[in-house]
């Protein structure tokens, strides 16, 4: 399939993957792409691409400061990430436990490339749910809070989600999320955690760990297609193309490894997607053989309207002009991603509770 993008999204997409083209850029096409980076998290992306490429010096200076800084915030907050990891060790430390680094902070303990470019706000920890209650407990007492929540928000973390509610600390704010499983309770599908914790691998000189490769990919995977809403989530779709490249580089067995271990899972209906739209947009070098062995491939239809909704919703709206038929598909990709996390008799009352939540805030908005 060829994709079919309109122009402010190509314009990204090239940026990203040809670097070299950006000195054919006009003033318009600048400002532009970098609006739209950053409003997908990876202007901090560009501006390493830029470096690498030897052509910071024919950009436009308002642009590389503009991208300069951007690396800046990026490196600020991964010093955060890596020191808010050290401290929750701390506050761990008498507890017989085993962490998973999750997303961020674990592609930059794995040294996969660009991660240094990698904007990450949340610290991301996978723990046993055996553990969950003496974790929360501990990180309490020393100094994590959690935010007021409503009732309702409350039992949705406790009893549907697979992770407790966010942890800030008092004085450094940065935001921990504490998992016990990578997907929903409510969801159809389900994940045996001990299956990771089995292979996870651990980190030099550190009690951490992390996901073992495929597993990383795999997560990557079911946030953008069984957590996720996709839109603006372009981010996200890079992170596995990166994750993907260099793993296979790495491991002569990685695809098989990737295929037996997604079926294994019950997960390579997501997997397929991410293969599929990684190949397609960002030509990601995965083998013919991949896709196939997968057990849950979608049916022609299925892939068709996927085709067709998925580009749209990952890639930004044009902040001038946006288009109705991507707000269309981030509506669909919305209640789709609803659909597979919840059954009708949870997800009908959720989404009544959040409309109208989101009415009283833009009535409030309205009269202040």
């Amino acid at each position: 399939m060829k994709l079919d993008l309109p122009l402010h999204c190509q314009i990204l997409l090239n940026g990203l993957t040809d670097p070299a083209c950006l000195r054919r850029y006009c003033d318009s096409d600048w400002e532009l792409l970098v609006r739209m980076a950053r409003r997908v998290k990876l202007l901090g992306r560009l501006g390493l691409l830029v470096k690498e490429y030897g052509i910071w010096d024919q950009v436009p200076p308002r642009i590389t400061t503009q991208m300069a800084s951007a690396l800046v915030q990026v490196e600020k907050l991964q010093q955060l990430n890596r020191w808010e990891l050290n401290r929750v060790l701390w506050a761990l430390n008498d507890l017989d436990t085993s962490i998973i680094a999750l997303k961020g902070v674990a592609y930059t303990l794995a040294e996969i490339p660009y991660a240094s470019g990698r904007l990450s706000i949340d610290l991301d920890l996978l723990v046993p749910q055996s553990d969950l209650a003496d974790i929360e407990s501990l990180l309490m007492v020393k100094g994590w809070k959690h935010r007021p929540l409503s009732a309702y928000d409350e039992h949705y973390y406790r009893v549907w989600s697979h992770e407790i509610p966010p942890l800030v600390h008092a004085e450094r704010e940065t935001e921990v999320d504490i998992h016990h499983t990578l997907i929903p309770l409510t969801s159809r599908l389900k994940i045996n955690p001990e299956l990771l914790f089995d292979t996870a691998i651990p980190v030099n000189n550190s009690t951490i760990r992390l996901l073992n490769p495929v597993d990383m990919v795999i997560h990557c995977a079911i946030n953008l297609f069984q957590n996720n809403e996709l839109a603006n989530d372009l981010r996200d779709l890079l992170d596995l193309h990166d994750l993907m490249v260099f793993f296979s580089a790495r491991t002569i067995d990685f695809w098989t490894q990737l295929i037996d271990r997604s079926n294994q899972l019950k997960l390579s209906r997501a997997v397929f997607y991410s293969l599929h739209f990684s190949q397609l947009i960002f030509k990601t070098p995965v083998p013919k053989k991949v896709p196939v062995r997968l057990h849950a491939r979608p049916g022609r239809l299925k892939l068709w309207i996927m085709n067709r909704l998925v580009p749209l919703a990952l890639f930004p709206q044009h902040p001038d002009k946006p288009m109705l038929s991507a707000s269309l598909a981030r509506l669909l990709m919305y209640l789709r991603s609803h659909l597979i996390r919840m059954p009708l008799y949870i997800l009908v009352p959720h989404l009544a509770y959040k409309s109208v939540r989101m009415i009283r805030f833009k009535s409030r908005k309205s009269r202040s």
